[in-house]
This record gives structure tokens, C-alpha cells and sequence, in this order.
């Protein structure tokens, strides 16, 4: 095999080897197709990497962003990376990384993450932990036996939505719809401390229709929450993000719209559905919390990558064990 490293979308004759890869990959997302160079929401410079043979014939692709002195691929919660099933998983791996190095030979950090363990030469490897794993759904068992796994406390909010029926569950369709999600994001961040982004990539991720799903619960006619999913066809749906009013969770719309991108896929002939994460919410959907793992080259001279790492762990484990009271003072000192 021979690396493939693509840096724009790609022209009809690639695109339509990479979707017949598609067709026969194990754990195939968005993020592995073409459309990853059109998602308005990947910041930095993006790159493809393909693993194929003398044929052409795509065995392995992995997605991500370079600049400065980083290539990665991927999160913990998100891999980037996909096989053909029955490929040679190593020998694939390896041309992916060789391909990294193409995409930007002067990076001084080569970072990947897989949903399963590969072999790679010269590269570090750490599995994700309670708060990096990811809960994942098995699709083929169909929405009632996914619905019996919930936990008790998710299966009960449910039923009682259904029977207060105050909920409409919807595609976001119309304009006014889009501005209500969109104030809704904002609040959203700026109640985190965050950067809201910007209402055309809203827009224009709503309009990808074919890779993207988003989900509204309206209460008397105003938009509560709403939920973004992405996915490849006959693949994996992720849940990638959501935003509610806060005075409206009482009607867990939330946890309605996550039932009903369940069911939606169910019927869909997607393969799994990954939740994105791991946290109580998320688990509360029951499935299955894996571990992925990243794989790390750090080439910096006396390795300040994984240095700086440790210490940044070092802190965060500090920080961690310091007395409520102490961790919030500090925390507001850090906010301000």
C-alpha cells in the first residue's frame, strides 16, 4: 500500500473510489467522507490521508488538520479513521502514518486516534479514560431492545413525556426556527464562557442534509431545544452536539430528542450510533462504553509535546483533589 494525501475535495474519480471504500469499511462517520473538506464547523487546515493499493483501491482513510507545529486526527471521542473490513489493519495503519508525515513534514506532533488498538512503529499509545470514553449503541439490535437498556430513570422521563404530550419533535425547517436554535446556541455559550460560533455555520450546516440531521422539541410553538447529529450512509450516526433553554428541561427534551434520533436511525439502516462522549446523560442511554486510543509520534527536541502533557495532568490532578470551596474561588479567579 501507498498513501493517498488529499487536501481539498476531492475531484468525481476519487470521490466515487473513497464512497465504494465507504460501502465495505468497518466504523465508517462523517468524518471519514468526503464531505469532512465541505463542515463548516473543522477549523484549520484539513487534510485526508488514503491507504491504496496498485489498483487504487481504498483500504483505509483517516481525516484531520495541520498547522504549526501539529498534525492530529481526531479525539478521544472522535475518531477520524476507518478500514475496509478484512484489510491488513497494520500494514493500512502504518501507510496512514506515512501519509501524516507527507500531509506536513514539519510538524514536530503526529497524533491519531483509532476506534480499536493497531499496531504503529515509533508511536506512543494511551486509551481513553471515564471521561474520554464513548457509549455507543449497537444499532442492528433495534429501538426496543435498545429502549429496554436504557437506565430506569431514562425510560421513565420518556414515558412521561409521552404522556404529557407538551413536546413537538421535528427537522428544523424554517428560518424563524434556525434564528430561535440559534439564540438558544448563543445562550448556551455564553453561559459556558464560551465563543459562540457564527450563525452562517449554523446555517450552513443545517443545509448539509445529506451527512447532517438536525433535530427541534417545540413547546407552544417555540423552539426549546435542538440536537445535531452527523453520519455517513449505512454507517455510524454521532451525536455532535445540543443546546435547550434551561426553564424548559423539566420536559426533558433533551432525552425526547435522543429517543427519536434512536428510533431514526434504527430505521435508517445506520450500523451504530456513537453518543460522543460519556457522561451521565449519555450512559443513561445504555449501549456500550469503549475505549478508543490515540497514537502519538512527538518529535520535538526533548519531547516538550508529552512533557508539556504530563504537567498540564499533573495540575489537573492537583486542582482536582484541592476542597470544594477552593476549587470554586479559583475557578472564579480564573473566569475573570
Amino acid at each position: 500500500m501507498k498513501p493517498m494525501v488529499i487536501t481539498s475535495f476531492p475531484d468525481t474519480e476519487i470521490r466515487e473510489r473513497w464512497l465504494a471504500f465507504l460501502d465495505e469499511a468497518d466504523m465508517p462517520t462523517c468524518y471519514t467522507s468526503p464531505n469532512y473538506f465541505t463542515d463548516p464547523y473543522v477549523s484549520g487546515k484539513r487534510f485526508a490521508v488514503a491507504a491504496v493499493d496498485n489498483a487504487g483501491e481504498f483500504h483505509a482513510v483517516l481525516t484531520g488538520v495541520t498547522g504549526g507545529t501539529r498534525t492530529v486526527s481526531g479525539l478521544f471521542s472522535r475518531p477520524q479513521i476507518a478500514f475496509r473490513t478484512g484489510s491488513d489493519v497494520a500494514i493500512a495503519a502504518k501507510t496512514l502514518t506515512e501519509g501524516m508525515e507527507a500531509a506536513s513534514p514539519s510538524a514536530s506532533l503526529i497524533e491519531l486516534y483509532s476506534w480499536q488498538k493497531i499496531a504503529t512503529v515509533g508511536m506512543s499509545e494511551s486509551p481513553s479514560g471515564d471521561a474520554t470514553s464513548v457509549v455507543m449503541l449497537d444499532l442492528s439490535k433495534g429501538s426496543d431492545a435498545i429502549f429496554a437498556g436504557f437506565s430506569q430513570t431514562r425510560r421513565n422521563e420518556l414515558r412521561k413525556a409521552e404522556r404529557q404530550n407538551l413536546l413537538e419533535i421535528k427537522d428544523i425547517e424554517t428560518e424563524a426556527e434556525l434564528a430561535e436554535m440559534y439564540e438558544i446556541h448563543c445562550d448556551w455559550n455564553r453561559l459556558k464562557g464560551h465563543e459562540p460560533n457564527t450563525f452562517e455555520r449554523m446555517r450552513i450546516a443545517v443545509g448539509q442534509r445529506e451527512n447532517r440531521r438536525v433535530l427541534i422539541a417545540k413547546a407552544d410553538g417555540r423552539v426549546v431545544a435542538g440536537s445535531f447529529y452527523r453520519f455517513v450512509a449505512g454507517g455510524v450516526v454521532e451525536y455532535a452536539a445540543n443546546f435547550s433553554r434551561p426553564e424548559h428541561r423539566w420536559l426533558r427534551p433533551n432525552d425526547v430528542l435522543g429517543w427519536h434520533a434512536i428510533q431514526w436511525a434504527c430505521e435508517s439502516g445506520f450500523t451504530h450510533f456513537s453518543m460522543g462522549g460519556s457522561h451521565l446523560f449519555l450512559r443513561r442511554f445504555g449501549g456500550e462504553i469503549i475505549t478508543t486510543y490515540r497514537y502519538r509520534r512527538d518529535k520535538s527536541f526533548l519531547k516538550k509535546h508529552e512533557l508539556r502533557e504530563r504537567v498540564v495532568s499533573i495540575g489537573v490532578g492537583v486542582y482536582r483533589r484541592l476542597p470544594q470551596g477552593l476549587r470554586s474561588r479559583l475557578s472564579g479567579l480564573m473566569a475573570k
